[in-house]
C-alpha cells in the first residue's frame, strides 16, 4: 500500500524553513524538480526533508539556468536574448551570494542551500560559464570533447549532491577527497555520471532537435552512419535505431560497473538503488521504441515505476526510522539570542515597539541623491576619526570632540534612513582606545550610550547591534547595549551595528577560540568548516561583507576595523573630521561608490551582441 505523500508546507517546515518567501523559493524549486527531472523528484522523496529541500534547490536552481541558455529556434540559430537573460541571472547570482540572500525565490534558495550545507560555489561559477558557451551553440565533435562538457557541467553537480549524501552518513569528508584518495571511486562516479547524461540525451532527443541542437558526438553518429540532417528532419532510419541501441547499451554497461561509494547510511543506499534501478528503466523505455524519441519524450511504465519505488520507500522509511538523520544541516547558532559574548541569563520581556517615525530632514533641506538600486551599497562602515584632533584645534577639550562627533553621528543615521541604506557599522570605540586618558574614556564611557539612547528614543526604525567584547566595558554600559539590541530587535529599516571595544584581530580570534571549544566538544566538525560556518562565530554574525569603507579625519588605514567583513570593501578617506561630518559626506560617498566598477576578482564582461543580418 502506498503511503501518502508528505505535504510540500510540512516538507519546508520540518527542513526548518519557516521564512515565507524561502519557502516560495524551495516551493518553487520543488516544481522544477517535479517538472523535469522525474526520477529526480521520485528519490528525493527517500530522502529525509532537509536532504530533500536541499536536493530540489540544486536541481531546480540549475534547471533554470539551463532553461535559459538552451540554444533557441527551429532554425538552430542562438537567441541573443536568451544570452542576456542568462547573463543578468548569471549576475544576479553573483551579487545575491555576496550578499547572502537570493533577490528572486530560486536564487534566494539556492543561496540559503549553499549557505546551510557549506557548499562551495566554484562549482556553479564553472557551469555558469560553460552555459555561456551554451546559450551561442555547441556541437560535440568527439567522445572526448562530450566527456570534457560533462566533466564540467554535471559532474560537479552530482558531487555537490554526493556532499550532502555522504553528511548524512555522518562524514565529513567531500566527495572529491575521496574520489582523489580511491581512484577507483573516481572513475566510477564519473562513469555513473556519464551513464545518467547519455540516458538523458537520448531521451530529451525531440526537445533538443526542436532547438536546432544534437546532444550527441558526430564521433557517435558516424559509428552508425546516421546523418545530422536526417537528425534534425526528424527522419527515423535503421541506422538511427541502431544508434539508440547501441548507446543504451553503452550507458546500461556504465551503470552496472558503477559501485555504490563506501560507508553509505542504509536509505541513502537505497534512494542510490533506487535511481540506477529507474534509469535502467528510462534506458529500456528508450531502447524500446527507437523512432519514438525523434518525436517525445518516452515516458517511465506507470507499474514498473511503482515496482520499483514502494519497496525503496517502505526500506527507506525503516532505515531512517533505525539510524535517525545524524547530522543537522547548517552552521551552529550563536551561543544566545543576543550573539556570542553575551549569555548572561534571561531577558526580561520588551514591550511592543511603537511605529516609528521618520527622520528629520537636513537643516539646508538638502535630499539624498537617487542612485540606482543595483549600483547603491548595501552596508557601508565608517571609521569616526578626528574628533579629538578637531577639538584640539580649537582649543577645546577633546571631550568636547566626542560630543560633537556623537551629533554628526546622529544626522548620518537620519541621512542613512533617507536614502534607504540597509546596514550602517561604526567605530565608536577600538580596544585600542584603552590607552587614552582616564579623563576621555570616562567620557566616551558616557558619551557612547547615550549617543545609542538618543537614537532609540527618537523612535526611528532603526536596529541596533553591538559588536565587541565584554572584557573591560563597565557592567552598566555592557547592559545598557544589550538593553537598546532588545528594544529595537523588530525594527526592519537600518541595522545600525555599533562596535564598542572592537578589534578585528580579536574578533576573529575569539571566533577560532570558540569554534575550537565546539570542535572539541563534538558540537562541530572540522572538517565540514567553510568560510560563512567560520563567520558564525563573529560578534554579529548576520552582518553582510562590507561594501564601502569610509575614514574621516585624514588618515589613510583601516585601524583593524572589520577585516573579515571588509575584505572586498571599497576604500574611500577623507580629510574632514568626523565632527564636521553630516549625511552628505554620506551620501556623496555613496555616490562615487555607484560609480566605481567592483570586479572582485574577474575581469567586466562584456556580453556578446548578435551579429548583423
Amino acid at each position: 500500500m502506498r503511503s501518502p505523500a508528505v505535504p510540500a508546507p510540512l516538507v519546508h517546515r520540518r527542513s526548518g524553513i519557516h521564512d515565507p518567501a524561502l519557502r516560495r523559493g524551495y516551493e518553487a524549486c520543488r516544481r522544477a524538480t517535479r517538472a523535469t527531472g522525474e526520477i529526480e523528484y521520485a528519490v528525493s522523496l527517500l530522502l529525509p526533508p532537509p536532504l530533500r529541500t536541499a536536493t530540489w534547490a540544486l536541481y531546480g536552481a540549475v534547471r533554470a539556468v539551463d532553461d535559459l541558455a538552451d540554444a533557441a529556434g527551429a532554425a538552430g540559430e542562438a537567441d541573443p536574448g536568451r544570452a542576456a537573460r542568462l547573463e543578468a541571472w548569471i549576475s544576479a547570482f553573483d551579487t545575491d551570494l555576496r550578499a547572502g540572500r537570493g533577490s528572486d525565490p530560486v536564487r534566494q534558495a539556492l543561496i540559503h542551500t549553499m549557505l546551510t550545507w557549506n557548499l562551495p560555489p566554484g562549482f556553479l561559477h564553472t557551469l555558469f560559464e560553460e552555459l555561456r558557451q551554451d546559450a551561442g551553440g555547441r556541437q560535440f565533435a568527439t567522445w572526448q570533447e562530450w566527456r570534457h562538457y560533462n566533466s564540467l557541467i554535471n559532474t560537479p553537480l552530482v558531487l555537490r549532491a554526493g556532499s550532502l549524501l555522504l553528511r548524512a552518513t555522518g562524514l565529513s569528508t567531500e566527495p572529491e577527497a575521496i574520489a582523489a584518495g580511491v581512484p577507483d571511486v573516481a572513475v566510477a562516479c564519473r562513469t555513473a555520471v556519464e551513464a545518467v547524461y547519455l540516458t538523458d540525451a537520448l531521451v530529451d532527443l525531440s526537445d533538443d532537435l526542436g532547438r536546432g541542437h544534437v546532444p550527441l558526438p558526430q564521433e557517435a553518429l558516424d559509428e552508425t552512419g546516421v546523418r545530422r540532417a536526417d537528425l534534425l528532419a526528424r527522419r527515423a532510419t535503421p541506422a538511427f535505431e541502431e544508434l539508440v541501441r547501441r548507446l543504451a547499451d553503452r550507458a546500461r554497461t556504465w551503470l552496472d560497473h558503477t559501485p555504490p561509494p563506501p560507508a553509505l547510511h542504509p536509505a541513502v543506499g537505497v534512494a542510490l538503488g533506487a535511481y540506477t534501478d529507474l534509469y535502467r528503466l528510462r534506458l529500456r523505455a528508450a531502447a524500446d521504441a527507437p523512432a519514438a524519441l525523434l518525436h517525445r519524450r518516452p515516458a517511465l511504465p506507470r507499474g514498473a515505476r511503482l515496482r520499483l519505488l514502494l519497496p525503496a520507500r517502505a526500506k527507506a522509511a525503516l532505515a531512517w526510522g533505525l539510524f535517525p538523520f545524524p547530522v543537522r544541516p547548517g552552521s551552529p547558532a550563536p551561543a544566545t539570542p543576543e550573539g556570542p559574548d553575551r549569555a548572561e541569563g534571561a531577558h526580561p520581556p520588551v514591550s511592543p515597539p511603537r511605529p516609528a517615525v521618520a527622520p528629520a530632514p537636513h537643516p539646508s533641506g538638502a535630499r539624498p541623491p537617487r542612485l540606482p538600486g543595483e549600483a547603491k551599497p548595501r552596508h557601508v562602515a565608517i571609521v569616526m576619526d578626528g574628533n579629538g584632533r578637531w577639538a584640539t584645534a580649537r582649543g577645546l577639550p577633546r571631550t568636547d570632540g566626542h560630543r560633537r562627533g556623537a551629533e554628526a553621528l546622529v544626522d548620518v543615521v537620519h541621512g542613512a534612513l533617507e536614502i534607504g541604506l540597509e546596514y550602517l557599522t561604526v567605530y565608536a570605540f577600538s580596544t585600542e582606545n584603552w590607552k587614552r586618558p582616564a579623563g576621555e574614556l570616562q567620557a566616551l564611557m558616557y558619551e557612547i550610550p547615550q549617543i545609542v539612547r538618543h537614537l532609540v528614543d527618537e523612535n526611528l526604525d532603526v536596529r541596533v547591534r553591538w559588536a565587541g567584547a565584554r572584557s573591560r566595558l563597565p557592567a552598566d554600559v555592557v547592559e545598557q547595549l544589550l538593553r537598546f539590541e532588545r528594544i529595537t530587535r523588530d525594527r526592519t529599516g537600518l541595522t545600525l551595528t555599533m562596535c564598542v571595544n572592537y578589534g578585528g584581530r580579536a574578533e576573529i580570534t575569539a571566533a577560532a577560540a570558540r569554534l575550537a571549544r565546539e570542535a572539541a566538544a563534538g558540537r562541530a566538525d572540522p572538517g565540514a568548516v567553510s568560510e560563512h560556518a567560520f563567520a558564525q562565530y563573529l560578534y554579529v554574525p548576520e552582518l553582510p561583507d562590507v561594501d564601502l569603507l569610509l575614514r574621516t579625519g585624514g588618515d589613510h588605514r583601516t585601524s583593524n576595523f572589520l577585516p573579515w567583513q571588509a575584505t572586498y570593501a571599497e576604500l574611500l578617506f577623507l580629510d574632514t573630521p568626523w565632527p564636521e561630518a553630516d549625511r552628505r559626506d554620506l551620501w556623496d560617498a555613496m555616490g562615487q561608490y555607484a560609480r566605481r566598477t567592483r570586479r572582485y576578482g574577474s575581469v567586466p564582461r562584456v556580453v556578446a551582441q548578435a551579429a548583423a543580418p
